[in-house]
């Protein structure tokens, strides 16, 4: 049993090492090994999912694949997989399928886990091959590699957020007759083709609601009045013009404060391309190039229904 142990801490180690190369290009630090029944090694592989933009990018797949082309066979009866982490689903699936005799990993996965925290995939009775389990080797080891890596993560991600520079605007849903407001434009570099709401730039001095209602009219030639509440208020990047921009936008719900009329001509910006109405029922479609700004207008729409516009 020590002889069983040291050996499993062996390899484990050098899964470990495995990890830690993955953490140096960006994926989350998982390695595995696959040891045949003699105690050599067949197969080794980190996590790679980023590194080539795939799901099937984890260490287990990896290695077993590997393994797999070594031994000239799919069925790898005898073999060890040593892996940091807790398999998933997905390569659960896998190391059952290719008849793997063991597994040994490290850490748990609570959130993930298909060994033994949420799912007992390798060990299901009703499967036709169950797998031998030994879990915790290096536990600590293998956690605190994981840990460090995602507060490292979290740490850089904050600094790129405190770096970033939002421009303030304001943004408005404009509702009439079950139609929204807003106009079409074309990105002068791709010459993608966009509809967006009338909105833009909060200029020194003016509050959110009354740049609202200027850009509004300056971009659609309608008069507006904006309903007080509520407002929505949503960070978001949005690529434009060759640069990605940082907004941080208020949007509302606006009616308008004049007599209807047909859009008019608007002489703005060179990338416009005409004002219009669009049914309500086409937002999910039209607006579908930003999750960030569908989720407000389509919030505000089921506001502006509730008040009755």
């Amino acid at each position: 049993m020590i002889e069983q142990n040291s050996r499993d801490e062996k390899w484990m180690g050098i899964a470990l090492e495995l990890a830690k190369k993955a953490a140096s290009h960006g994926d989350v630090p998982v390695g595995a090994v696959v040891v045949d029944s003699k105690g050599q090694l067949i197969s080794w592989a980190s996590n790679n999912r980023e590194k080539l933009m795939t799901p099937l990018g984890h260490a287990e797949v990896l290695a077993l694949h590997r393994a797999a082309k070594k031994l000239k066979s799919w069925r790898l009866v005898g073999c060890t997989l040593y892996v940091t982490l807790e398999p998933c689903l997905m390569c659960a699936g896998a190391i059952q399928q290719a008849r793997v005799d063991r597994v040994v990993y490290g850490a748990k996965d609570s959130k993930a886990g298909a060994v033994e925290s949420l799912y007992s995939v390798l060990q299901d009775s009703r499967l036709n091959h169950q797998v031998e389990l030994s879990s915790g080797v290096l536990k600590q080891e293998c956690s605190l590699l994981l840990t460090d890596f995602f507060a490292r993560r979290r740490l850089a991600l904050k600094n790129l957020e405190a770096e970033k520079i939002y421009r303030r605007r304001a943004s408005v849903v404009v509702i009439h007759k079950n139609k929204i407001l807003g106009f079409h434009g074309v990105d002068p570099k791709s010459g993608e083709s966009y509809f967006f709401l009338p909105g833009g730039k909060i200029e020194k001095g003016e509050s959110p609601q009354e740049a609202g209602i200027r850009e509004t009219f300056e971009e659609t030639g309608y008069k507006i009045k904006i309903l007080s509440e509520p407002a929505f208020i949503r960070k978001y990047e949005f690529y434009w013009d060759g640069i990605v921009n940082h907004c941080e936008t208020s949007f509302f719900v606006g009616v308008l404060d004049q007599a209807w009329n047909e859009p008019k001509k608007i002489i703005d910006a060179d990338y416009h391309r005409g004002v219009d109405w669009i049914p309500l029922n086409q937002v999910g479609r039209i607006f579908s190039y930003s999750k960030d700004i569908l989720w407000a207008i389509q919030k505000l729409i089921k506001i502006a229904r509730k008040k009755g516009i």
